[in-house]
């Protein structure tokens, strides 16, 4: 598969919603507690197909962001979609207000060092990112926190 054939779009309704449910579970990814309301998500499908190839989201916080659901398609791994992903995401950022990202990782930490984001202690993190259902119940304790300062 091309990348040049990969489309993006933003998840605004329950149904795209439940097929990114879908995607993530199929990568292993915790996907029950995603919501649309101070959220945003995009979708990555390959144009010959309606399928789901990667995703990638944001819960907001006040000026802090938690980003999520960052997941490349088998097929699709290793051909920089995972960087043009969170690439997007930033772009989006940059519209608002926002000056830290957050995210728990068990298995991206060097993908995500190479993207800027640092490694810091659970307890370093602020109250309302713990509070998140991703920090607070999903991602288990092993999961490294990383944070990129905007």
């Amino acid at each position: 598969m091309m990348k040049e054939f990969i489309t993006h779009q933003l998840i605004k309704s329950d149904r795209d919603l439940d097929s990114l449910r879908d995607f993530l579970r199929v990568n292993q990814l915790p996907a029950d507690d995603l919501k649309l309301s101070d959220s945003l998500y995009l979708s990555y499908t390959a144009d010959s197909h309606e399928e789901l190839v990667g995703s990638g989201g944001l819960e907001f916080y006040g000026n802090k962001a938690l980003l999520r659901s960052l997941a490349v398609s088998q097929a699709m791994r290793s051909q920089s979609l995972g960087k043009q992903i969170v690439e997007n995401l930033m772009q989006l950022v940059k519209e608002k207000d926002i000056k830290e990202i957050y995210l728990l990782t068990l298995t991206a930490y060097y993908f995500f060092l190479k993207l800027g984001f640092t490694e810091i202690n659970r307890n370093d993190v602020p109250e309302e990112i713990k509070s998140s259902t991703e920090f607070s119940q999903v991602c288990p304790t092993s999961a490294r926190v990383m944070r990129l300062m905007i």
